[in-house]
């Protein structure tokens, strides 16, 4: 029963780690730009600056659903059928962000 429940904490904690590094990379985005970040990309960028914004947009992606999912709710009532899908949707990304995180980080020498 215990190593059930640490295998629960360890998936939630997996899964916030993926949405907070995505939330920390939207955020960024926003405070050094002014601008929010969007899954759109402007067209005329060099190929550094366009490569850049892929892998930020790879990296908060989970948060940025998450953002146009509460905004799509506030504004036109959406339902909850597609609010579900998007929330799940995000977490399995952030899951697999999460996963892809720690293991580098523990590849890297930082776990014991």
């Amino acid at each position: 029963m215990a190593a059930l429940d640490l295998n629960i904490i360890l998936n939630i904690y997996t899964l916030a780690v993926g949405f907070t590094v995505g939330g920390v990379f939207a955020s960024s985005f926003a405070l050094i730009t002014g601008q929010a970040l969007r899954f759109e990309m402007a067209s005329n960028q060099g190929q550094l600056s366009m490569a850049l914004g892929f892998i930020t947009r790879i990296i908060a992606g989970p948060f940025m659903i998450i953002r146009n999912t509460f905004r799509a709710v506030l504004i036109s009532g959406s339902e909850p059928y597609w609010i579900m899908v998007a929330i799940v949707f995000a977490s399995l990304w952030s899951y697999c962000q999460g996963v892809l995180i720690l293991e580098t980080i523990c590849k890297l020498g930082a776990c014991s």
